[in-house]
């Protein structure tokens, strides 16, 4: 039950987004398309790994305000000891929002929901494939090129999920385009 209530807040929120991009008529609205290599940290109480993912974001802002969503999948898995730890996909819809604006610089408050499944892997046992769901937060900085101010470089911590013991978070360095 929790899974279906969870995909039908995700669908309804795409269809918001995408209906919106396609309806604005405010002046400084826009769309915009974010990539980026993104270090998946897990944590766990016998250690962490860091598989790597690719980010890759398609947004719409107006103002101080971005609703974005987030499909990231492996790029590189990463091990402990003998364990083998894999990010096939992450999902996510994340709010933006920017206390601090200047002419290039913006910092932003993240608050959104992610599902994530995580792969392992350790010898003479199963394989095991778990999904994680929860509320995420984070803190994310962008800088546009003087000369092409469409261009940002962008930075993002996000905590994608906290559980008792488990703990999943993501650090991402790359490119946004506004269209």
């Amino acid at each position: 039950m929790k899974c279906k209530y969870n995909m039908k807040l995700f669908l309804y929120l795409s269809n918001l987004l995408f209906l919106t991009i396609f309806s604005s008529s405010i002046a400084n609205a826009g769309v915009f398309f974010a990539i980026a290599p993104a270090m998946i940290t897990v944590d766990t109480e016998n250690g962490s790994t860091r598989p790597l993912v690719a980010d890759i974001r398609l947004a719409y802002e107006i103002e101080k305000h971005q609703l974005e969503l987030a499909v990231m999948s492996s790029i590189n898995e990463d091990k402990l000891n003998q364990l083998t730890v894999d990010i096939p996909s992450i999902t996510s819809v994340f709010y933006r929002y920017s206390p601090y604006y200047e002419d290039r610089l913006k910092i932003h408050v993240i608050l959104g929901a992610s599902q994530i499944d995580v792969d392992s892997t350790y010898p003479n046992t199963a394989d095991s494939t778990d999904s994680f769901e929860g509320i995420s937060f984070g803190v994310g900085v962008e800088e546009a090129f003087i000369s092409i101010p469409e261009l940002k470089l962008k930075l993002d911590w996000i905590q994608l999920y906290r559980g008792d013991k488990l703990n999943i978070n993501a650090l991402s360095l790359g490119l946004r385009y506004e269209f």
